[in-house]
């Protein structure tokens, strides 16, 4: 888009309007950033929700580990259970919850406690005759006989309940392990999703700015060429006339550029008219 000539309405003289402010971010960046933040924005949810469903999950599958670790102690309990033993007497559970212990360095407590709350058997010797959280003693006193879990403080709790052979609730077994255990499980996916975050930010954006610049890139400057040749004949007169080989539309806002000059000039003519009249009065 060219620039031909001064305006012969002009007079010679022009508008005085301010002069165009000059265009700081072309098309293709400014998709380019929008684009970006989409992505970024995008990203960012994804990770969010992948974060508490990954917690969540994990959070399970220790729990569901432990629980099986409860159920084996259980299980053995109870064998001695139906063979007739009370079970504060069954002095062998000490040494498998010991050894239960042992076997996992992130377990800190194994108890056994009877039906009304008092602790038989723990891994702490020293807890031994205390009793439970009313929580702890709730869960077996209600009859239910499928896994419970408590938080204890900074502790996660998951216990089963021992039921003899006539289906009768004696006590129950709990294991307690840190919650600490978990979330450092949990924040090591939180440092993987952050780096995955930007390694993905980074390959999409380069990919996008290179595509957005290639298919805008040419209509970004055609625009930025129409908007100097419409600044330049608003300021200064003249015509704007279409590049050779413009399309319709280049030609189409050569028309509206001049049309717009042309109001502008009969505008100030009209003011003009009328403040001699107004002097004239």
């Amino acid at each position: 888009m060219e620039l031909m000539g001064q305006s012969s309405i002009a007079g010679g003289t022009g508008v005085c309007l301010p002069p165009a402010r000059p265009v700081r971010w072309s098309l293709a960046r400014k998709v380019s950033l929008a684009l970006v933040s989409i992505l970024f924005s995008t990203l960012l949810v994804t990770a969010f929700f992948a974060y508490y469903k990954f917690e969540s999950v994990y959070s399970a599958q220790v729990q569901s580990r432990y629980s099986f670790v409860v159920f084996t102690i259980k299980k053995r309990v109870e064998d001695s259970l139906n063979l007739g033993f009370a079970l504060r007497q069954l002095r062998q559970v000490q040494e498998i919850i010991e050894r239960e212990k042992s076997r996992d360095a992130q377990i800190l407590a194994v108890e056994v406690y009877d039906y009304r709350g008092e602790v038989l058997f723990d891994t702490d010797r020293g807890a031994i005759g205390t009793r439970v959280s009313e929580p702890l003693a709730e869960a077996i006193r209600s009859g239910m006989q499928q896994s419970f879990s408590v938080v204890d403080e900074d502790n996660l709790i998951v216990g089963l309940p021992l039921v003899n052979n006539l289906g009768k609730v004696e006590g129950g077994v709990v294991l307690r392990y840190p919650i600490a255990y978990v979330e450092k499980g949990v924040s090591g996916l939180l440092s993987q999703l952050l780096k995955s975050i930007a390694i993905a930010l980074l390959a999409a954006s380069a990919v996008a700015v290179i595509g957005l610049y290639a298919l805008f890139g040419g209509v970004g400057r055609k625009l930025g060429s129409m908007e100097k040749a419409m600044g330049d004949v608003l300021s200064v007169g003249g015509l704007a006339v279409p590049d050779a080989g413009g399309d319709s539309f280049e030609e189409r806002f050569a028309e509206f550029v001049g049309k717009t000059r042309e109001t502008i000039d009969h505008v100030k003519d009209a003011t003009d008219e009328v403040g001699r009249l107004d002097r004239l009065m």
